[in-house]
């Protein structure tokens, strides 16, 4: 089975952070040619155009170079993921299975925006991640070495997501990772009543009198601080009759 390690990328240097974040608005370049080409294709031809089909036209694009061909090729598969599901919500629409007004074509990133960078191909040296570069890319930018947690020691990773946060502020890592599955021997005599509440997030009692409780205290409190600061750029956004969602308030999601 596959388990998921999330962190935030840290200790990088500034030429490092500076790549990684020159890297990801060229992802979403990218994404935004891809789903350009299928939905002006499905416009014209109300037809899907395929995963092939997009490569042949994207390979040679200045975005799809700049990127290594495996991050690149991870984009593509992506969008035509998307697009795949929205043209088999058409056909359970065909066959009066699902509500027309429920399915909309997938949308463009935003245009100052940022995406996820997607590596399948995992390059370790020393303990460290490589990101992999473009040839083209790598003679003129330094590498980005990212430290591996020891837990993923030995591990064999499926694939590695990094995410660009709060407008890219800082990154968040995943790792994707295959561990053997253990069977374990469940009592299922046993339970375990949870009460959701807000003071205390949760309060757990078990079938044999043993309880604890989740402090949720610090989530509220944050929560709070969220709702104050998002209320007051909401009131600025509305006495400029803003309706897009600001760089501001995406700083603080």
């Amino acid at each position: 089975m596959y388990l998921t390690l999330k962190q935030q990328v840290k200790y990088l240097s500034k030429k490092e952070f500076r790549n990684l974040k020159y890297l990801s608005p060229i992802a979403k370049n990218l994404t935004n040619e891809a789903i350009y080409n299928i939905r002006q294709y499905y416009f014209k031809n109300k037809k899907y155009l395929s995963y092939n089909e997009n490569y042949k036209i994207l390979k040679n694009s200045k975005n799809y170079k700049k990127l290594n061909s495996n991050m690149a090729q991870q984009i593509l598969k992506e969008v035509d993921g998307s697009f795949k599901s929205f043209f088999g919500l058409l056909k359970l629409v065909k066959n009066g299975q699902y509500d027309n007004k429920k399915i909309k074509l997938p949308k463009y990133l935003a245009k100052d925006g940022f995406t996820t960078l997607v590596i399948g191909f995992v390059r370790l040296k020393d303990g460290m991640l490589i990101i992999p570069y473009s040839n083209s890319f790598r003679k003129t930018h330094k590498e980005i070495a990212i430290k591996l947690p020891p837990i993923l020691k030995d591990k064999k990773i499926k694939e590695i997501r990094i995410i660009p946060k709060q407008h890219s502020r800082y990154f968040e890592i995943q790792y994707t990772y295959e561990v053997e599955e253990v069977q374990r021997e469940l009592n299922k005599e046993n339970g375990l009543g949870i009460d959701l509440g807000i003071d205390n997030l949760c309060t757990c009692v078990t079938n044999n009198g043993a309880s604890f409780l989740i402090d949720g205290r610090k989530l509220k409190s944050i929560n709070r601080y969220y709702n104050k600061i998002n209320a007051k750029l909401q009131s600025i956004k509305d006495k400029q009759k803003i309706e897009r969602t600001t760089l501001r308030q995406k700083r603080i999601a």
